[in-house]
């Protein structure tokens, strides 16, 4: 009887998905201590939240360990990895509280990652993307004034890809493409930073084109909305020089749309190709 219990082999306690989970994170914690950085083993904290994820699958501490994987990519700037993590996190727990969160740090992600106005802009554009379903999804969430912020400093990166394409245009004499390129900055992104700069170029192309109803509205918008000093100063110019080749018989338009364009003045407009 001896010598069968002596074999009869230990029954081992297999770990709680909450013992995985909170082990990773002490992990993670020890990382500072008494203000002194200590270097994590970022594999070995990844590999516990996803021995929760892989053993207890529909526990929620499997679902608390996808956001913390994400979270640790996005800390060690691997951005590509973060917003895989949390775009899936999004996809598969629609209704979980923290879907907010994942969805501003996906928008994170691609903020991160936006390269320099004369170079390719879809991450800028996938950042407006993300920042715009918070808002619009989620207006009261506590990341919702982050997110805004974030978001108009995307559409400023946006604007300013538009803006040099614009100048380059402008520069070569094609003012036709340069004025499409002012627009699409104005319309796209209504309140980019340099937005009285981005209608003075616009009303700049128009009067090249020899458009001057339409360039002399733009140049009363401009004057209407506080620009700085140097632009008031080209603009009074060019509309000095405006005034000038209106001289020659074209009448000005009614006061009223000058200052207040509305539809009724539409017909007073040369049409826009």
């Amino acid at each position: 009887m001896l010598g069968g219990c002596a074999t009869t082999p230990p029954i081992e306690d297999v770990p709680s998905a909450e013992t995985y989970y909170h082990k990773a994170e002490q992990l993670l914690e020890g990382r500072r201590v008494m203000f002194v950085f200590h270097d994590v083993d970022y594999p070995k904290v990844i590999s516990l939240f996803q021995e929760v994820i892989d053993n207890y699958p529909y526990s929620e501490f499997a679902t608390l360990a996808e956001l913390r994987i994400a979270d640790i990519h996005f800390e060690r700037e691997r951005y590509e990895e973060a917003e895989s993590y949390y775009q899936d996190f999004v996809e598969l727990h629609p209704k979980h509280p923290d879907v907010p969160y994942a969805i501003y740090r996906n928008g994170l992600c691609a903020f991160e990652q936006m390269r320099e106005p004369d170079q390719d802009q879809t991450s800028a554009e996938d950042a407006v993307a993300q920042f715009r379903v918070l808002l619009e999804r989620y207006p009261r969430s506590k990341d919702a004034p982050a997110a805004l912020d974030m978001m108009l400093r995307a559409e400023d990166r946006l604007a300013a890809h538009q803006i040099q394409v614009g100048n380059f245009y402008y520069q070569r004499g094609d003012h036709y493409a340069a004025m499409r390129r002012y627009r699409q900055a104005l319309t796209s992104y209504p309140l980019h930073t340099n937005r009285m700069r981005t209608t003075t170029d616009l009303a700049n192309a128009m009067k090249r084109l020899k458009r001057y109803r339409e360039a002399e509205q733009l140049y009363a918008q401009v004057m209407n909305g506080n620009p700085d000093d140097s632009t008031l100063d080209e603009v009074v110019e060019e509309l000095a020089e405006l005034r000038e080749l209106w001289s020659g018989g074209m009448p000005p338009l009614p006061r009223s749309c000058v200052t207040d364009p509305n539809p009724a003045c539409d017909s007073e407009l040369e049409p826009i190709p």
